[in-house]
């Protein structure tokens, strides 16, 4: 780019001062990017200049095509419905092993295509959509548990064991456990239904029973994700380890422009899908929850989660999010499994 404004040859283009400081606001990851389209732009329409008002200019092409590749998307799935594009809508596609798919959407792409799918439909379309809402809630076991009388134990356990199955019909339940792994918790349920108050009856329930009097809530992360013409509910994969992080996204990403945060989520996609044995999902939780999302990952191999994470760290979203909140990892085992690890 030319300083002050004067050529260094014949196919040079003049910036003016006030495209200078525009171009210097830029992320410098895609400022070369940015500054040799608007030199391209300049010369196209033989003005030979760069101003402000080709920078705007870029940002509103590049606004403009994203909407319309949203809205042809929208419109072949309208048309012609299939397995493939309800998952492209909802964000996430149920796989019976990590190994089948291992990308899903990547933070914060799940979160756009939700809002996108709902902005544009109309009232009638709107209650076509149905929304899974997951909760992850993290209990520790109090260790006067483990002092307890046999006979106490026994009934406890199976008391509490008899409400989780009671609740099947309506909810689907998928236990981990934390016993050795992490200082916080020892049980993790991730639980998914279509009602927040089916969920919050179940807890209720589970914490009166004679083991829940002795469970402490550590941490209870909230999402959702959405399903088109479906009320399926998500199922998690078959995978061994699940790794739970909140993902709380600084302001600094909010105002960002659009074309600007679509290469930043291209290049986490990117990076997402060098790891096959490695499924993610990412579940919108803004408004039910503190975080923006929820990010799961689940894999049959610890080796795997650790390499993933320490790829993301190395990503530009990365320099966007709070960094402050940290992850859980568990291992998937039976209810009835982990309730014995437990003691007594």
């Amino acid at each position: 780019m030319p300083e002050g404004g004067t050529q260094e040859s014949e196919n040079a283009v003049v910036w003016t001062e006030d495209a200078q400081a525009l171009l210097k606001k830029v992320p410098f990851f895609i400022r070369k990017n940015v500054e040799k389209e608007a030199e391209d732009y300049a010369r196209q329409n033989a003005s030979g200049k760069v101003d402000a008002g080709v920078i705007a200019r870029i940002k509103s092409l590049k606004t403009d095509r994203s909407e319309e590749s949203a809205s042809e998307t929208s419109s072949a799935e309208e048309s012609a419905p299939s397995p493939a594009a309800s998952q492209a809508v909802s964000g996430y596609k149920p796989a019976s092993s990590a190994s089948e798919t291992p990308v899903e959407e990547v933070m914060p792409g799940a979160r756009s295509v939700s809002a996108k799918t709902g902005e544009g439909d109309s009232p009638a379309s709107a209650f076509s959509l149905s929304r899974d809402f997951s909760s992850f809630s993290l209990f520790r076991l109090d260790p006067a548990w483990r002092k307890l009388h046999p006979t106490e134990i026994g009934h406890g356990k199976k008391e509490f064991h008899e409400i989780v199955k009671s609740y099947s019909n309506q909810i689907s339940v998928y236990s981990y456990c934390l016993v050795g792994l992490h200082g916080t918790g020892d049980l993790l349920l991730w639980r998914t239904g279509t009602s927040l108050e089916v969920l919050q009856e179940m807890t209720g329930k589970m914490l009166s029973t004679f083991f829940g009097r002795y469970l402490l809530t550590e941490k209870n992360y909230m999402g959702y994700l959405t399903q088109q013409n479906s009320r399926s509910i998500f199922t998690p994969s078959k995978s061994r380890f699940i790794h739970v992080k909140p993902v709380v996204m600084t302001r600094d990403w909010h105002q960002l422009a659009p074309f600007i945060r679509e290469v930043i989520e291209r290049e986490s996609r990117e990076i997402a899908s060098r790891f096959p044995g490695v499924r993610l999902t990412t579940m919108a939780s803004y408004g039910l929850d503190e975080s923006d999302y929820v990010m799961v990952l689940e894999s049959d191999s610890p080796e795997l989660l650790v390499q993933f994470n320490d790829a993301f760290q190395g990503a530009q979203i990365y320099r966007y999010i709070d960094d402050s909140q940290r992850g859980i990892t568990a291992i998937s085992r039976s209810m009835s499994d982990i309730l014995d690890l437990l003691g007594g």
